[in-house]
């Protein structure tokens, strides 16, 4: 059994912080005399002299120095568990996680981790990069909460799922601003044959026919390493929002294609097992539809 009680905890880290019993008696809301048992009990229990009190004021001694860290480290630990336990009785979920595909800014991923946290500091986000095949299966087997990704141009994108359609961000071929493509005021369905392309391996299977432009393409599962590969040359199909986020903005152009007159939109769904029942769910789905509001 602990010989060591909240209450003495407290009290011996509120008079090392304060460097009085009067100021920690106030701060606490006790008595003075309380504090001053509750301390000098802890010294007994544990055999060690917390604090010199010959001086108008208490002095931690060396031995309650070298304590006073983990008793710091305890009473956090106890305060986080109660906490949690305050969450889980208000209905704040444990842990939610949302797949995504590759196309969803990292900036984006950080901005609303951030907002949950602030909101719901004692609820978990997992962060899954899936594919779309992956990715419903994990919502039927509840494995998932929500899944974040391109539509496929399909109205009610799969039978037996919860969706909100977020809209239909532009998207274009881009290439790094230093690269020769990059560099011509108009670029023909011939300039893009010749030079090599980039593709986005989770719009593979959902464009199409779409995306081969060149007889050099290349199959790219992540967004960081496809970036950098266009510093190299070539070209690839992607939304601005990826390019104008951070740290990208800046760095690529969209082709001026003569054959096309508008950029390409393409539509992005968030799908989930049934509507948000928690209030963590419930914000994170305000603040995904929020951020694809913002999007041009």
């Amino acid at each position: 059994m602990p010989r060591t009680s909240f209450d003495q905890l407290n009290a011996f880290v509120a008079v090392a912080e304060h460097g009085s019993f009067s100021q920690a008696a106030r701060m606490l809301r006790k008595d003075r005399a309380t504090l001053h048992s509750q301390v000098g009990d802890l010294e007994i229990d544990w055999g060690v002299t917390l604090f010199e009190r010959s001086g108008r004021s208490p002095k931690l001694t060396a031995e309650g120095r070298s304590l006073l860290s983990q008793a710091r480290h305890i009473l956090y630990q106890l305060n986080a568990l109660e906490n949690a336990c305050d969450a889980i009785n208000q209905g704040h979920e444990h842990e939610i996680t949302l797949h995504h595909d590759m196309s969803v800014p990292c900036e984006m991923i950080r901005t609303l981790e951030q907002d949950v946290h602030r909101a719901f500091p004692h609820t978990k986000l997992n962060w899954l990069h899936r594919s779309r095949e992956e990715s419903i299966e994990a919502l039927v087997a509840k494995t998932a909460d929500f899944a974040l990704m391109l539509n496929a141009g399909q109205v009610v994108p799969t039978e037996g799922l919860s969706f909100i359609n977020l809209g239909y961000p532009r998207f274009a071929f881009f290439a790094h601003k230093s690269a020769p493509l990059a560099q011509q005021d108009s670029v023909s369905l011939a300039d893009l044959e010749r030079h090599r392309q980039y593709i986005a391996e989770n719009f593979s299977g959902i464009l199409k026919t779409q995306l081969a432009m060149s007889a050099q393409t290349a199959l790219v599962s992540n967004t960081d390493v496809l970036l950098a590969l266009l510093k190299n040359g070539g070209y690839a199909l992607l939304p601005y929002h990826l390019v104008d986020a951070a740290p990208y903005k800046g760095q690529y152009k969209p082709l001026p294609l003569d054959f096309m007159v508008q950029d390409a939109r393409v539509g992005y769904v968030l799908l989930s097992l049934s509507r948000a029942s928690g209030p963590a769910k419930a914000f994170l789905q305000q603040r995904i539809e929020a951020a694809f509001r913002q999007m041009r």
